[in-house]
């Protein structure tokens, strides 16, 4: 079982610095899943609600980043994802920024950076923060560092764990899910 403590201690040495002090999670609706007019993207409070997203078996490869506003490597990568997503349309390509923002942090930081960087049809939020909990379920390779991408079609899935070199690598681990 991984712990918080690697998450958070792998995060700085990658220079994802969590200055933050730890945030508590948010008490829970009967709806594990929120959407309202004001945030421009679905934010997933418990990661069973999530975890579909990973379980698709279908003709179309998935690209889930997983970032955080805070973490400087995770923000420096954005640009090739979203380069790749007009690369990709008309493919059976998907691609999704899964934000594991602190609860706390989606009003006030993620929401505003979604905007400015006009991510909404591509993020959504994974607000559970019992990270002990899930992060094997997205992958057993998946120390809890981020930047961390997972890449999965029917026939496999790929991951990288920390920072991408650059678009060229992202494109070619997309590349080779798709043969």
């Amino acid at each position: 079982m991984k712990f918080f403590l690697p998450l958070l201690a792998a995060a700085f040495i990658l220079g994802c610095s969590a200055k933050q002090p730890e945030a508590k999670p948010q008490p829970a609706d009967t709806s594990a899943t929120t959407t309202n007019d004001s945030i421009p993207f679905p934010v997933y409070l418990t990661f069973r609600e999530f975890e579909p997203h990973l379980l698709h078996s279908n003709d179309t490869t998935y690209v889930l980043n997983f970032w955080a506003t805070w973490c400087k490597p995770c923000v420096a990568e954005l640009p090739f994802f979203e380069k790749l997503i007009p690369a990709y349309q008309g493919k059976p390509v998907k691609i999704l920024l899964v934000s594991i923002d602190f609860p706390k942090d989606i009003e006030r930081k993620l929401i505003p950076f979604v905007r400015e960087h006009k991510l909404e049809n591509h993020v959504v939020a994974l607000a559970d923060m019992d990270y002990n909990a899930w992060i094997d379920k997205v992958s057993t390779e998946w120390d809890g560092a981020i930047p961390f991408t997972l890449i999965y079609n029917a026939g496999g899935r790929s991951v990288k764990s920390g920072e991408l070199s650059g678009y060229e690598e992202l494109e070619a681990l997309v590349e080779a899910k798709l043969k």
